[in-house]
């Protein structure tokens, strides 16, 4: 009985440990200008068929498009 809590034990930390690493990547990642969603949609990219791996590069190219109509360009305005 011991082993198998001991073995459930170790599964829960190396579990715990991979969800704070994740996390830990996201933040990271985040402060330095990536998004929730380019984050998740690169996390799981390979693990979608066709149509949704163009559906995620559309939504991706519609976030990208957005940043740059925001992005304050040099140029003077006439």
């Amino acid at each position: 009985m011991s082993d198998d809590l001991l073995g459930l034990i170790m599964v829960a930390v190396a579990l715990i440990v991979v969800i704070i690493i994740f996390i830990m990547i996201a933040v990271k990642l985040r402060k330095h200008g990536g998004s929730l969603t380019t984050i998740t949609f690169g996390t799981t990219y390979e693990f979608l068929n066709k149509d949704k791996r163009e559906a995620v590069e559309e939504i991706l190219d519609m976030n990208i498009n957005k940043q740059k109509e925001v992005q304050p360009t040099d140029k003077p305005k006439d």
